[in-house]
């Protein structure tokens, strides 16, 4: 009765109160995999980019709807000619552990950054940009030329230099610290559970009062971390979660069948990352030969990829530049595309099966117009020249999860269907990362890569990027874009 009595009298008064967000209570999220660098220059997986996302904070931050924003800046000016930013502290913003957070933080951070022997993803963002500290609470960035997209770099997490200082970057993968940072984010890390064997299960954050842009109303956020995401949606289905995180598209459809209730909520946003097959010519020549590639490409179905194994959460693209695709969904809300929705037809679907043995045909004929035969008994492409054999024979290289696996086994199917010989090597993301892409160690790879909201290109294609840390995996080198993509750094303008 008390309880009906106050409702009633809300529902008379509602329009007399003004609802205030209160501080407290709890919020348990369930996330595939155990975190290995919580730290912005190392941050990998998903559940390293989670944790470092809320224990971090940067000059800059975007807010919920995309706007960079000062987070630990008080305000940032950028010269006339584009190549200096002055950056202004707040006043008063400390670490986790309320040491004072300074300029001299920043310049540790960024030089961290730049230096290569920390092979911190984000050292191409750093190439050239020289750092000042002015005074305690002001630096100044200079860039070797006009480069609008910069901005987006100053998002990066700030480390306490008096923590990390004394460590050799060779000693930065393995400092404890990657795994109980100390950082000025909105949550801090309250506590570790561990399993017998020490590794970390639960994540237990608590929210800072001192973070810059205030503290948050949510007390308590618990991570609690799973070997796969069969074991994170039973734990959401039985209550042991509130929320799980990056659910691949498969497995999500196949949880909705069963989520007899339909009480689950969804909830969607579309990525800046791009799926690609790298060749890398300098492993395996037959890549320098411009019809190997194309015939390739042409018998690669990525509508049927993107239809059936991404449920059509995703685009085809026949290139790396994402600017058509921007256009084109702009203004959809999610990251399905109506041209490859669930239920419409793809390349091998209801009676189009037609399409996918023509697009087999044709890279069969460019094969064959520069002179490729298939071998008898085999049905493999070779090439004949100066004596010598070239057989069409290649590595498919992917990482192990689900999704990738599928499509590196549907695209070796329709290359074998043409006449390639193809062997598929799987690997767990660590070995991947550290035995193939970083020696590039690998002849063709199925890889993702993230392009920030700036739609910068250069990291990932530019020349000098070519060997590690630079994410130019495919050891692309061409003078004509390697101009082009400077021009666009230069441009006064963004693409997006």
């Amino acid at each position: 009765m008390i309880i009906s009595g106050t409702s009633l009298a809300y529902q008379a008064n509602k329009n007399t109160f003004v609802e205030i967000p209160r501080v407290g209570g709890r919020h348990v999220e369930g996330i595939v995999g155990t975190p290995r660098f919580i730290n912005p220059l190392l941050a990998i997986s998903n559940a390293d980019k989670d944790l470092t996302a809320l224990v971090y904070a940067g000059l800059l931050s975007r807010d919920a709807e995309g706007t960079l924003i000062p987070e630990l800046a008080e305000s940032y000016t950028v010269s006339e000619d584009g190549l200096l930013y002055t950056f202004t502290l707040r006043d008063n913003v400390t670490f986790h552990d309320g040491t004072p957070l300074t300029a001299k933080d920043i310049v540790f951070t960024v030089e961290q950054a730049g230096n290569a022997s920390v092979r911190s993803p984000s050292f191409a963002d750093w190439e050239g940009v020289q750092i000042e500290q002015i005074d305690e609470r002001t630096v100044t960035f200079t860039l070797p030329e006009p480069y609008t997209p910069f901005i987006e770099n100053l998002t990066l997490g700030i480390l306490p230099s008096h923590i990390w200082e004394g460590l050799s970057a060779e000693e930065f993968p393995f400092s404890q610290f990657n795994i109980t940072p100390v950082g000025s984010g909105p949550y801090m890390i309250e506590m570790i559970e561990r399993d017998k064997s020490g590794i970390p299960t639960i994540y237990k954050l608590t929210r800072f009062k001192d973070f810059a842009l205030g503290s948050p109303y949510i007390q308590t956020i618990e991570f609690v971390l799973f070997n796969n995401e069969e074991e994170a949606l039973t734990a959401y289905k039985t209550g042991a979660v509130q929320a799980v995180n990056s659910i691949t598209p498969m497995r999500l459809e196949e949880f909705l069948n069963t989520d007899t209730k339909n009480t689950t909520a969804i909830h969607r946003a579309p990525l800046l990352r791009v799926f690609g097959i790298f060749f890398n010519h300098n492993r395996q020549p037959i890549f320098l030969r411009k019809e190997v590639r194309e015939a390739l490409d042409e018998a690669t179905p990525k509508k049927a990829i993107v239809g059936e194994i991404f449920r059509g959460y995703g685009t085809p693209l026949d290139g790396p530049l994402l600017f058509s695709y921007l256009t084109s969904t702009s203004s959809n809300d999610t990251a399905r595309t109506e041209e490859t929705a669930p239920g419409e037809e793809t390349d091998t679907e209801d009676g189009d099966e037609k399409s996918a043995v023509n697009h087999i045909e044709r890279a069969r004929q460019i094969l064959e117009d520069a002179g490729w035969q298939r071998e008898e008994g085999s049905g493999i492409y070779v090439l004949e020249d100066d004596d010598e054999t070239t057989r069409l024979s290649v590595a498919l290289s992917t990482v192990n999860t689900p999704e990738l696996v599928q499509t590196a086994e549907r695209v070796a199917g329709s290359w074998r269907e043409v006449g390639a010989e193809v062997e598929l090597k799987i690997f767990e993301p660590t070995d991947l990362t550290q035995s193939i892409i970083r020696p590039r160690r690998f002849d063709a790879l199925l890889f993702g890569m993230v392009i920030g909201h700036e739609l910068d290109l250069y990291a990932f294609w530019h020349s000098s990027q070519r060997n590690d840390p630079g994410l130019n995996i495919a050891q692309f080198a061409d003078i004509d874009a390697d101009a082009l993509l400077e021009k666009m750094r230069n441009e006064r303008q963004t693409c997006s």
